[in-house]
């Protein structure tokens, strides 16, 4: 009910059109008993009867005897003809289109409604998933976060119409049908419908079955998108290892599975409709026997049986109402749990955007614990008593060993994490009271794994300020040093970069990532490992970039090539979450056991490579 309510709070917006798609679905389906009464009109004028002139009384069920004759103006002793049969039997294709057309109008303004509320729907899961921290996506899976936000999504749009139509239109239908026909023969109705009730339990029982099956479905069909989207994310990786054998085999587990669950799924609703008919078909037959016993004329039988086997199909769709409604409050309850997640970090609710800062950045005694995906703490904390001054203009170099801390305080500077303890100070001003998107962007970011977007080379530039024009973009470019490169590739700034940028080399993507910061123009300069993939040619060409970046900036850098941070005013030297040390590269190297261990490492090993 939960999940529902949620649901019919989207609708509100659209109730106009959701109200009249409903009244024009309970007129089509009230209609379907106007159908019957007028089709025993003309079934008693057209077949061969004791009604032979327009002047005979007819019989119809609720509105008793009328004179066709008088309805007509004609004189009563005129033969009912060819001219009347014709008539008669024009209306049969009139009422039928009637009731067709009505049903078309509210299918219509249904699937209106149910689309527009799907579209926003999918529209606040991306929103809300946008909005999660990065600690969210270290324990989620991207292909299972597609899945509900665009099959998921699809799943509660086809069943919610269907269970719209079925719910609303159906039951009038019926009741639409039984009314005549119970005013017609009411015994000869009971008997038809007595049985009924018996192909409950079938449809109760299958249920249950139904409910596992379904949910399981929906579940396999998250962990089959997470698998192919895995595959076609590292698939560099699995060519590499020529692994493409075993990625088959991993989707094909997950595809054999969700497809058993289909067919159980497709069997078991399909078992529905033979069992109602069935069952259907014994009332029937014991309301013959009554109609031979009484001696019903074929005419009036004909349109009895007729309008009864127009009760069974609206039966049918209402028996599986339980099976459409369990599937859909499965895929609903996995977008309304996107929905409805906190993100971890958000602004504060008196939170000030900020302008441009002087780029001043404090550490106060900074600890954080990691958390697992059920929230829990880890027991040894990421960093711990963290007290650190970052002056306007400088450059800084975080150093040590993997796991030291050091981009965990990148990461807390972007506020990506809160702090367990302490806070971290943007000129004086703790940042959580700053709201986010202001506070990121007086933080420009070059980092060691460049994400472009699979397009332009223009428009990942431009990705770092939206509003950038031509001119900028090109500037930007200059300053990187990516100009020269762009000019030569076919199509210039219109060229394609490819997925993940797989159509350049790494130090173009490189510069194509300090472009984007340039055209930032942030106060603040975050370099995470910013030289470590590339060739001697393209670090220096990376360097003089970075160099031209940084001016005036503070800048950070995080650096396992101590080569590329010797100049730096201060060096951090950080172990096991904690600073041990800080000053400048000859102080570090005199005093400093491992800091000069991390020297003579790397150097010894240079030393042997070039040997």
């Amino acid at each position: 009910m939960d999940t529902l309510k949620a649901i019919w709070k989207y609708v509100l917006p659209y109730r106009g059109r959701f109200i009249l798609s409903t009244v024009l679905g309970i007129l089509s389906g009230l209609f379907s008993g106007v159908m019957i009464i007028g089709f025993q009109l003309i079934f008693s004028l057209v077949l061969k009867g004791k009604t032979t002139t327009l002047g005979e009384g007819i019989e119809l069920p609720l509105i008793g005897e009328i004179n066709p004759a008088a309805l007509l103006g004609v004189a009563g002793d005129t033969p009912v003809g060819i001219t009347g049969v014709a008539i008669a039997c024009t209306f049969i294709p009139v009422l039928i289109f009637m009731r067709g057309f009505l049903g078309y109008l509210s299918s219509y303004m249904q699937a209106w409604v149910t689309s527009k509320v799907v579209y926003q729907i999918r529209n606040d899961a991306f929103r809300s998933i946008m909005r999660q921290s990065p600690g969210y996506f270290n324990n989620a899976r991207t292909g299972e976060l597609m899945q509900t936000v665009i099959s998921q999504t699809g799943v509660v749009q086809r069943n919610a119409m269907m269970l719209i139509q079925t719910v609303v239109q159906r039951p009038v239908t019926i009741i639409a049908i039984l009314v005549p026909l119970f005013a017609s023969d009411w015994i000869f109705t009971l008997m038809s419908l007595v049985i009924f009730p018996a192909c409950l339990y079938p449809i109760l029982r299958l249920g249950k079955r139904v409910r596992k099956v379904g949910a399981k479905e929906e579940y396999d069909s998250r962990a089959l998108m997470a698998s192919m989207q895995e595959s076609f994310a590292g698939i560099r990786l699995v060519k590499a290892y020529a692994r493409e054998d075993h990625e088959m085999q991993r989707f094909d587990h997950s595809n054999a599975s969700m497809t058993t669950n289909m067919v159980r799924w497709a069997k078991a609703l399909e078992l529905i409709g033979p069992i109602v008919e069935t069952v259907a078909s014994f009332g029937i037959a014991a309301g013959l026997v009554y109609a031979w016993h009484r001696g019903i004329e074929a005419q009036k039988f004909f349109v009895l049986v007729m309008a009864l086997t127009q009760i069974y199909p609206p039966l049918k769709e209402l028996s599986r109402v339980q099976l459409f409604l369990q599937k859909t409050t499965i895929a609903a309850g996995m977008v309304f749990e996107i929905l409805n997640r906190t993100p971890d970090i958000q602004d504060a609710p008196n939170a000030e955007s900020i302008g441009r800062t002087s780029g001043a950045v404090s550490f106060k005694n900074i600890t954080l614990y990691y958390r697992d995906k059920d929230d829990v703490k880890k027991d040894i904390p990421a960093v711990k008593g963290i007290d650190l001054q970052l002056d306007p203009g400088k450059f800084y170099a975080l150093v040590g060993r993997s796991g030291a801390g050091k981009s965990t305080l990148f990461s807390l500077l972007l506020r990506f994490y809160d702090p367990d303890e302490g806070a971290v100070l943007l000129d004086g001003k703790d940042i959580r009271l700053c709201t986010q998107n202001s506070l990121r962007a007086n933080i420009g970011i070059v980092s060691q794994d460049t994400f472009l977007f699979h397009d332009t080379i223009r428009e990942n530039i431009r990705y770092g300020r939206l509003d950038a024009t031509e001119a900028e973009i090109i500037a930007a470019a200059k300053k990187a040093h990516a100009h020269e490169f762009i000019e030569q590739i076919s199509q210039g700034y219109d060229a394609v970069v490819g997925e993940g940028g797989c159509n350049l080399s790494g130090g173009q993507k490189q510069r194509i990532s300090i472009a984007r910061a340039v055209l930032r123009d942030a106060p603040i300069l975050l370099l995470d490992e910013a030289y470590s993939a590339l060739d001697t040619e393209s670090e220096k060409i990376v360097q003089d970039a970075i160099h031209t970046l940084s001016t005036g900036k503070t800048v950070v850098a995080i650096a396992h090539r101590l080569s590329t941070i010797l100049e730096a005013d201060q060096i951090i030297v950080m172990d096991q979450g904690r600073i041990l040390d800080r000053g400048p590269h000859a102080e570090l190297l005199s005093r400093n056991p491992v800091y000069q261990n991390l020297y003579n490492l790397q150097y010894s090993s240079e030393e042997q490579r070039q040997a």
